[in-house]
C-alpha cells in the first residue's frame, strides 16, 4: 500500500490517522477511535509497557511522590497504554 493511501475503518467507515508513540506506529480511527496495529506492534507496546513499569517501580520514593515529598493526588493515574493511545496521538 502506498504511503498516501487512505485507510478506512472497517467498523464505522471513517478515516484512520497514523501516529508514532514510543517507536510504534499506531493507526487510529478518527470516528470510533478503534486502533489497528501491524505485525509485531502489539509485542513492542507490551515490551515498552513492561519497561515503563519496571523503571517506575525502581524509582526512589521521592521521585514517585514528586519533588515536594507529599503524597500524590488521589486522581486515577493513567496506565501506560492509556497514555500511548490517548486522543489521536497529539
Amino acid at each position: 500500500m502506498s504511503p498516501d493511501a487512505e485507510l478506512i475503518c472497517p467498523k464505522c467507515g471513517s478515516e484512520w490517522r497514523s501516529y508514532e508513540r514510543n517507536g510504534v506506529t499506531v493507526d487510529q480511527c478518527t470516528g470510533c477511535r478503534g486502533v489497528f496495529l501491524d505485525r509485531g506492534e502489539l509485542e513492542r507496546l507490551i515490551d515498552a509497557e513492561g519497561n515503563y513499569y519496571e523503571r517506575e517501580s525502581s524509582a526512589p520514593p521521592e521521585e514517585r511522590r514528586g519533588e515536594s515529598g507529599s503524597k500524590p493526588k488521589k486522581s486515577r493515574k493513567r496506565s501506560f497504554l492509556e497514555s500511548i493511545l490517548e486522543a489521536g496521538g497529539e
